[in-house]
Formats: C-alpha cells, structure tokens, sequence
C-alpha cells in the first residue's frame, strides 16, 4: 500500500545538518520503499511518498528520526481521498449507516 508522511523537523541549523548527513547513509527497512521524497524550500518539513505493506517497518522508519513528526496518510483513490483527508482531519462526520 502506498503513503504520504508529512514529517516535520526543526528548523534549527544544526538539527537540520545532521538529519542531511544521517539520511545520506540511512538504510529503510527491507518491507519498505521510498518512492519520492520532497523537501520544503524553506526548510522544517518533507513530504515522503513511500510503500510498504508492513506496518512494522513503518514504526522502524518513523523511530529512527525521533526529531521528526510524522504525519502518515494512505493514499486512496482520488473519488474518496478529499473525504479520506477530511474524515483526518476532523472537518467531515462518517456517512450514517444505511
């Protein structure tokens, strides 16, 4: 299955040094693939699409950068992602049973 993390990281210039040099050498875990990875311009978060089907090898990525916060979304189909999004969010209630 396929993910979005919205990591956040602090903007200081020494913490930001070394995450670079920590994820030059940075081995994922096996059942885990980075597909993309993107970082803000203005520094303090990236976006990571990544793929994995165990969620083990998630908790490992996410606990080998604890400066970091992650928010993780899974992708879905674009006809219910935007209500996927919300439902995170809080901005949308579930549909009532039928």
């Amino acid at each position: 299955m396929h993910y979005i993390a919205i990591a956040q990281f602090p903007k200081d210039a020494r913490v930001m040094s070394e995450l670079a040099s920590r994820r030059k050498n940075y081995r994922y875990p096996a059942a885990f693939t980075n597909v993309q990875a993107y970082l803000d311009v203005h520094g303090g978060r990236s976006l990571v699409h990544f793929e994995t089907d165990d969620a083990s090898a998630i908790l490992q990525y996410t606990a080998a950068w604890p400066e970091v916060t992650f928010d993780i979304f899974p992708v879905v189909p674009s006809d219910t992602g935007w209500g996927a999004y919300l439902l995170r969010k809080g901005e949308l209630t579930p549909p009532a049973p039928r």
